[in-house]
């Protein structure tokens, strides 16, 4: 059983938000009050690339693998990965970053849509709370105090809503050709 203090949900920490940007499809931005401090698009109607930003730093994400889905993150322009996200059947997975470090990507409950990055202790540092309407998706971002320091802050945040963006595609996909 996991220790509740360890989790973002008991904490009133500050929250960022994920919106849609109007007219645009599949683009989002990431507010912290009334101030944009990142964005993240998908270039194409179809496909799983997508280009993110925060502050001067630019990635591209995309899925690869069938039996071993996975996702990769690219600093824009470069030829190697700064991180390999390898998803798990239940939701969750193991971000491996660039220097060896590893943080697991943990899906909160079976039927739940919340997702946590955690540190190999179990402390969770990055929780992503989707709020999906039958039109529109949004959500909030909870960081905790043992993630300010982390250097790739911007990059959990990122690339949790971008896997949270894939499920939740996934999911409606599904719907489609069971219910359709």
């Amino acid at each position: 059983m996991r220790n509740k203090a360890k989790r973002l949900t008991d904490h009133g920490l500050p929250t960022f938000q994920w919106v849609p940007v109007k007219g645009a499809k599949r683009s989002y931005e990431l507010r912290s009050g009334t101030n944009v401090v990142g964005r993240m698009r998908w270039p194409q109607t179809f496909g799983s690339l997508a280009e993110a930003e925060f502050g001067d730093d630019h990635w591209t994400f995309k899925r690869g693998g069938f039996l071993r889905p996975r996702v990769t993150v690219r600093s824009q322009g470069a030829n190697e990965d700064s991180a390999v996200l390898e998803l798990s059947f239940g939701g969750g997975g193991l971000l491996r970053i660039r220097d060896g470090r590893c943080l697991r990507w943990i899906r909160q409950g079976f039927w739940s849509q919340r997702f946590a990055f955690a540190d190999e202790k179990g402390v969770e540092l990055v929780l992503i709370e989707p709020k999906f309407g039958i039109m529109r998706r949004s959500g909030a971002v909870r960081t905790a105090r043992e993630a300010s320091s982390l250097r790739e802050l911007a990059l959990l945040i990122l690339v949790g809503w971008y896997v949270t963006m894939l499920i939740a595609d996934d999911d409606a996909a599904a719907v489609a050709v069971c219910c359709g």
